[in-house]
């Protein structure tokens, strides 16, 4: 008996359909793309007319804090920067010692950021002597940012927002530093430099209020002059 030419084997996917699936996904991730890039996820640079980007520094150390390792971490030095605000002055955060800061990543894209925003708000009114809120906005137009803080609408009625720093990072220089995972994303540093919370994803005004108390509660030491 002659043999019997060979059968495609059923229940699985054919070439074509695998050909095809694989132009469905190729579409869906130009979608993606296309979107993201829309959004200042990825692509152009944000920022504006003197936006300047973010500078990273060593910072500086007390006699107490030699051998203190520097990083985004709990317990570690945070890196110094300095940073565009909206009107296009820069700041250090090391200009800010002696005083807690609460650093917080945000972009008007973020919906958490959006619900979590106005608190921040709230808390820096509150802690107006003893707290520095540092808010970067990550690749975004300032035009952008800054019409999303004038019209922010706030709990209890007003509207827009307003920080002690009103920062932009023009290519996510500083968030790559920081290594944050996502967004929003808070680091909250004690009077001596230190990080003593990181938080990433929405908190509300209660645990923002917990970490402030404990950013606060550390002795200031002298920095070196060396």
């Amino acid at each position: 008996m002659g043999s019997q030419p060979s059968q495609p084997p059923t229940g699985g996917p054919t070439v074509k359909q695998r050909f095809l699936a694989l132009g469905g996904l190729v579409a869906i991730v130009g979608v993606a793309v296309v979107g993201l890039t829309a959004v200042n996820l990825i692509g152009n640079q944000g920022g504006g007319e003197g936006i300047e980007d973010v500078l990273v520094f060593e910072p500086p150390r007390a006699v107490e804090q030699a051998d203190l390792d520097v990083g985004p971490s709990v317990g570690k030095l945070a890196p110094d920067f300095e940073i565009s605000d909206f009107d296009g002055s820069r700041h250090l955060l090391s200009d800010f010692r002696g005083t807690p800061v609460y650093l917080n990543f945000w972009a008007t894209w973020c919906i958490p950021c959006q619900i979590e925003l106005p608190d921040l708000q709230i808390l820096q009114e509150r802690h107006e002597d003893d707290l520095v809120v540092i808010a970067v906005n990550r690749r975004e137009s300032l035009d952008r940012a800054k019409s999303y803080f004038e019209n922010i609408p706030l709990e209890g009625g007003g509207q827009g927002l307003d920080f002690a720093v009103n920062g932009i990072d023009p290519d996510d220089t500083l968030y790559s530093e920081y290594r944050a995972l996502g967004m929003p994303a808070s680091y909250f540093i004690d009077r001596n430099g230190v990080v003593t919370k990181v938080f990433n994803g929405l908190i509300n005004l209660e645990m923002m209020e917990e970490a402030v108390a404990e950013a606060g509660a550390v002795t200031p030491l002298v920095a070196s002059s060396n």
